[in-house]
């Protein structure tokens, strides 16, 4: 539970007896490569973080699978629109490799924010975060160019390019697979 802590350590600062209130909360989940972790249509039960391995968040839309994101080591993962709204899904979450995921329950994550104001304030921080960058890639998918979205693909993460099938990375960076592969060609 030491990803636990670190996580939620980067938001709030939590006392030892809050730690013991915490952590029982969460639990491992293990997925195999190409097993759905959140299904469109179906409510969310549960929000993570990645232990191991990358996810890819995606929608169906015109008969195409579009990527609009990526979960790796670290990171939160999930569909958490549906997570919070109790709606279904409009989103898949599916294992881009085999996964290790720490997840919290829906119920007992708001029994955590009524009963530690520091897990509600740690919430509105989440929050806060996703919205930013969202935000921020909004504003990069419409003012970049592809090669600069490429480039700042690159800096932030490298790795995906090793985990990640090229036609994914070249939907996420909305651009066809023939652009992203002379991209890739032109910088090496």
């Amino acid at each position: 539970m030491e990803l636990v802590r670190h996580t939620i350590g980067r938001y709030v600062q939590p006392t030892e007896a809050e730690w013991a209130r915490i952590l029982p909360c969460w639990r491992e989940f293990v997925f195999s490569r190409g097993a759905v972790v959140s299904a469109v249509g179906r409510i969310e039960q549960n929000f993570y973080i990645v232990k191991s391995g990358v996810q890819r968040l995606s929608f169906p839309f015109d008969g195409k699978d579009i990527c609009v994101g990526f979960a790796y080591n670290g990171s939160w993962s999930g569909e958490y629109a549906s997570f919070v709204t109790r709606t279904p899904a409009r989103f898949e979450v599916a294992a881009v490799t085999d996964s290790e995921l720490l997840g919290i329950g829906y119920s007992d994550l708001q029994q955590l924010y009524s009963e530690l104001g520091i897990m509600e304030r740690f919430g509105r921080l989440i929050l806060e975060e996703l919205l930013a960058g969202r935000a921020a890639r909004e504003v990069e998918q419409l003012s970049l160019s592809a090669e600069e979205r490429y480039e700042r693909l690159l800096k932030r993460s490298p790795q995906l390019l090793q985990l990640v099938p090229q036609k994914d990375i070249a939907s996420y960076l909305r651009m066809t697979p023939e652009t992203f592969s002379r991209l890739r060609r032109k910088r090496w």
